[in-house]
């Protein structure tokens, strides 16, 4: 092990509870004793890649991807870092946040992601177009972001992001693109599932009836079965907002699922982590599910790999007068996960499939 690396394992050992650090993947890591640790610091500087004009005032987030367990480790967490570049087109991150920490807990990967609208952007492992990136490390890394052009695709370029939070919203505005680029070639991103030039809307109304919330909870009053608006219905979401009739806020019931989103499901995964402050993956429903007990709301959130879908369900305080009850839900939920299906979309969001390139 380089110097460097063996240095670093040796702090992060030392201090007990924080995680021991692999080697890392990244390609360059092999050629620069500087560059040969996960935990950082990563810098380096970003050019248009026309012109090599420094491009000043993009977000640049670095994201260290953690496990947990002996053997068969599972999946434990993310630390998430962000800054933007300078008037040189210049960034630094600080070593890993440390907030991440545990028994038999490993510092398992790192990722850097860098996002300035009109650019395409850029990830440390994967270029745009596929494929796996071999130039990147750590230290005065040069990153050429080339200009974006109506011949690119919305979709695959969010694919390959696969942003965090920080990113995620700075994206907001290319999502119609996305769907747009999917509806009007007939077919989703690779690795996603197709969707159908007519598109077809995720339907996971049967989830979770009104009778088997009824059953868990004692409450007697209706409930009308709404949409939640906070994210758009699409082939892979579907939020059900069952509102109690009458009644304030803390006596309903929302679940929100995600199926094959094109993405994948670590942003997923990563929503779930900002969403529900500092709650680690527990395993009441799966290996990976997330508890947060507040007397106001409760959330149970899990995600099934086998079937590709993640689920997060809120219940109100006083519909769920215990975590334990919410976990009962998300269980009835998880057990049905088979009886999600698809939709046809109203006639005004079918988009015909002429296989022309999607307008920018």
């Amino acid at each position: 092990m380089p110097f460097a690396a063996a240095v670093a394992a040796f702090v992060l050992v030392a201090s007990g509870c924080s995680p021991l650090v692999r080697p890392p993947t990244f390609a360059g890591a092999r050629d620069h004793v500087a560059d040969a640790s996960l935990v950082g610091p990563f810098d380096g500087q970003l050019v248009d890649g026309t012109t090599y004009e420094p491009i000043a005032g993009a977000t640049v987030v670095g994201v260290w991807d953690y496990e947990r367990g002996d053997g068969q480790s599972g999946r434990y967490g993310l630390d998430i870092r962000s800054t933007t570049t300078d008037l040189a087109g210049r960034y630094q991150l600080r070593g890993a946040p440390g907030e991440i920490r545990g028994a038999r807990v490993k510092l398992v990967g790192f990722t850097l992601l860098v996002y300035k609208r009109g650019f395409l952007g850029y990830r440390s492992d994967v270029p745009y177009g596929g494929g796996l990136r071999s130039e990147f490390v750590a230290r005065h890394n040069r990153i050429e972001l080339r200009k974006w052009t109506p011949a690119d695709s919305h979709a695959d370029h969010l694919l390959m992001l696969a942003p965090p939070p920080e990113i995620e919203l700075l994206t907001a505005w290319e999502r119609p693109g996305a769907e747009t680029d999917a509806l009007r070639t007939g077919e989703a991103p690779p690795g996603a599932e197709p969707t159908p030039a007519a598109l077809e809307l995720l339907d996971a109304s049967s989830l979770l009836p009104a009778d088997e919330i009824r059953k868990r909870t004692g409450y007697t009053d209706p409930f009308e079965a709404k949409e939640l608006t906070d994210l758009a219905r699409t082939h892979f979401f579907h939020g059900i907002h069952m509102q109690a009739v009458g009644r304030e806020e803390q006596w309903d019931v929302g679940y929100r699922v995600w199926r094959k989103p094109p993405g994948g499901l670590d942003p997923v995964i990563a929503t779930f982590e900002t969403s529900l402050p500092d709650v680690k993956p527990s395993g009441e429903i799966t290996t990976e599910t997330w508890v947060f007990d507040d007397p106001r709301v409760r959330a149970v959130a899990f995600v099934d790999r086998d079937r590709e879908v993640a689920v997060l369900l809120t219940c109100g305080g006083l519909q769920c007068v215990d975590i334990e009850t919410a976990i009962l839900l998300a269980r009835h939920i998880h057990d049905r996960l088979d009886a999600i299906t698809t939709a046809p979309a109203p006639a005004d969001k079918r988009v015909p499939n002429t296989g022309e390139g999607a307008p920018q």
